[in-house]
């Protein structure tokens, strides 16, 4: 790494590293200083007009208050990143180490992910992934300028665990992904394990229902009971037993038999 080299991280938890350095934790207890640096690493270019990051970071105010704020935003942001020319508001414009190399995770990553999903390589997908650290900015939940990117991003590391075939992570990441369950049931079933391809069955069946308020599709359906005719009536899951066996009767002193409750 060159010394004036600059890596922001975004994916996983927000951190500034500046010639291989970390910036600790502590030194941004100011928190318009980082949302203010977090705003520009994700711009294109590292830059925005003032007065989108005045809108952006103090929507209430008028400009005349906001823009001292920024301004000490940008002061702080400065003095926690030991460089003068960390935040330059320069013609109305404010950026983000403009003179210098910076790479952000969170625009790699996507950078990359786009070419792998559009190239078809495998390889590069799969490097795509291992640039994906994690959520963007999970310790901002409630950032609603964050939201629809963190969105995108997480959706473009699905498509790639997708083309790689990744379906676990997948059912980790959401356990409600038919697609991949009925996978990972198929394997389980090509494997011999039929036993396993039902129970991983049962937990997609149960997560639909309790998730999504839905029953599982037909196709899986179709494949739970092509699965149940391949296994002695013994060996069924306990809850596919009942579904099969006869409701109890119980009998009264007059009248026809009863179904118990």
């Amino acid at each position: 790494m060159n010394r004036d080299d600059i890596e922001v991280t975004l994916l996983g938890r927000f951190e500034v590293a500046l010639s291989g350095e970390p910036i600790a934790a502590s030194a941004w207890s100011r928190r318009h200083a980082a949302a203010l640096v977090k705003l520009l690493a994700l711009a294109p270019g590292r830059r925005l007009h003032r007065e989108q990051v005045l809108d952006r970071l103090w929507p209430a105010d008028q400009i005349d208050t906001a823009i001292p704020k920024l301004h000490k935003a940008a002061h702080f942001a400065r003095r926690a990143m030991g460089r003068d020319d960390a935040i330059v508001l320069r013609d109305q414009t404010v950026a983000l180490f403009p003179d210098a190399d910076v790479v952000v995770d969170a625009i790699v990553f996507e950078r990359r992910a786009r070419a792998a999903l559009t190239q078809g390589d495998d390889q590069a997908r799969r490097r795509a992934i291992d640039c994906y650290g994690g959520e963007l900015l999970p310790d901002d939940p409630y950032d609603d300028s964050v939201t629809e990117r963190r969105q995108h991003l997480a959706q473009l590391h699905r498509e790639l665990l997708r083309a790689t075939r990744q379906w676990s992570a997948l059912v980790l990441l959401d356990p409600s992904d038919e697609e991949a369950q009925l996978e990972l049931i198929r394997a389980h079933a090509a494997a011999g394990r039929r036993s396993a391809a039902l129970r991983q069955f049962a937990r997609m069946e149960r997560v639909l229902l309790r998730d999504l308020g839905v029953a599982p599709s037909t196709e899986a359906m179709r494949l739970r009971d092509e699965l149940l005719a391949e296994l002695p009536e013994d060996r069924h899951p306990a809850g596919d037993r009942r579904r099969h066996c006869p409701r109890r009767l119980t009998v009264r002193p007059y009248g026809p038999p009863r179904a118990a409750r």
